[in-house]
C-alpha cells in the first residue's frame, strides 16, 4: 500500500466517488496526505486520494459509526463536516465492499 501509485489511486477514488454520487449520498475526490507514523518511518508523509462523503440525513459522526459496524468495518475519519476515506490505506481489491459499506451506511437513517 506504501508504494500504490499515486494515478491508481486517483482512479480508485475517482470510481468510488462516481459510484456513491449515483446511489445519492454526495461524494466528492480531493488530493490528500498520509502519515506513515510507525518505527521504521516516523512522520513520513506520503501523497493520496482520499473521498469526501457527506448524507443530508446523517451527521458524519453518525455516518463514521455505521462504517466502523459493518462487516466488515471500514476504518474513515471525519473533518470539516465530513467523512473521509484514503485509499492509500484500502486494498484495491476491498473496493467493492468499501462501496457496498459506504452505500448500506447512507441509506441508514439517524
Amino acid at each position: 500500500m506504501l508504494a500504490a501509485p499515486h494515478k491508481e489511486l486517483e482512479a480508485r477514488a475517482r470510481a468510488l466517488a462516481d459510484g456513491l454520487e449515483a446511489e445519492g449520498p454526495q461524494a466528492r475526490m480531493t488530493q490528500g496526505i498520509g502519515v506513515v507514523g510507525g518505527g521504521t518511518f516516523p512522520g513520513v508523509e506520503l501523497p493520496s486520494w482520499t473521498v469526501r462523503v457527506k448524507v443530508a440525513e446523517l451527521s458524519p459522526q453518525a455516518l463514521a459509526h455505521r462504517m466502523r459496524t459493518q462487516d466488515p468495518p471500514v476504518v474513515t475519519r471525519v473533518e470539516n463536516d465530513e467523512v473521509v476515506l484514503d485509499l492509500r490505506t484500502v486494498d484495491p481489491k476491498d473496493d467493492p465492499a468499501v462501496l457496498s459499506a459506504l452505500q448500506e451506511a447512507s441509506r441508514a437513517r439517524e
